[in-house]
């Protein structure tokens, strides 16, 4: 249900409906939450991957699953522009290489 509404909209709510679209709006916030938590510490710890050119993101210490990481990855992709990206075949980590 978006806000404002209508008087239609009202008329045509449908519940089920309704609790996809919340489920998806937290999993929206959710991934932007960790995206801005993974750019914070990138930035902090820099100077640490400066030399390999490398920044290793394990999925499960950011809390993301595995239906989580396709929107995951493209957010990434908005945040570090140009980097090549390289997961492991059991999506356990993401690789952000910028070498």
């Amino acid at each position: 249900m978006k806000f404002p509404i209508t008087r239609e909209s009202l008329h045509a709510f449908d519940y089920i409906k309704d609790q996809e679209e919340i489920k998806e709006e937290e999993r929206q916030e959710r991934i932007i939450k960790t995206i801005n938590r993974l750019c914070l510490n990138f930035k902090k710890y820099m100077p640490s991957y400066s030399k390999e050119k490398r920044f290793v993101c394990r999925f499960m210490e950011l809390g993301i699953g595995g239906n989580d990481i396709p929107q995951f990855i493209e957010k990434l992709k908005e945040n570090f522009i140009g980097c090549d990206y390289i997961i492991d075949p059991l999506n356990t980590y993401i690789i952000i290489d910028w070498s």
